[in-house]
């Protein structure tokens, strides 16, 4: 191989690494301003469920907050109107549990994609400590609105809106 051509191939690998290291900046910084917007904490304001029928149904709870630290996250679902007797029986523990959803772990953005990951490291789901909760989001015009979508494959099949209580 001649110099120039060893010297032509050398400089285009190094265009192809910096327009790599230059995309990849990019989109760093396109999550960074992506998770500056989804700090601090949320209020549930509406659970949606999107069956393959086309008929909308509320979601399994009307209650929430959830909250975006600089690094960690924590999702607390219920329902309101549960029975506040003490669950001392096993269909009382049931309904209790049943009507309850809690989370909390590192999350990291997708900006090109639009999601946000959950990375599960504890719930009131034991089946989900470990897991990945990948929600596809979007924010209202004015910003004080979060919608979280579960999708499988392209169709929406739940949305959860969110209202900004607090930066």
């Amino acid at each position: 191989m001649t110099h120039s051509r060893s010297w032509a191939l050398g400089t285009l690998a190094v265009a192809l690494i910096t327009s790599s290291l230059v995309h990849a900046r990019q989109v760093s910084g396109q999550d960074e301003v992506v998770r500056r917007r989804l700090a601090g904490e949320w209020t549930l304001v509406k659970y949606e469920v999107f069956p393959e029928n086309g008929a909308t149904r509320p979601g399994n709870y009307d209650v929430g907050r959830i909250n975006y630290g600089e690094h960690e996250m924590s999702a607390h679902l219920m329902r309101s109107g549960r029975q506040k007797e003490q669950a001392t029986t096993e269909a009382t523990r049931a309904l209790a549990f049943q009507g309850y959803l809690g989370y909390f772990g590192p999350y990291t953005i997708d900006a090109q994609k639009k999601t946000v990951t959950h990375h599960v490291v504890g719930s009131s789901l034991p089946n989900w400590a470990g897991s990945e909760q990948v929600r596809h989001y979007a924010f209202s015009n004015d910003g004080r609105q979060l919608m979280l979508s579960l999708k499988s494959g392209d169709r929406i099949t739940q949305t959860l809106t969110w209202e900004r209580t607090r930066p």
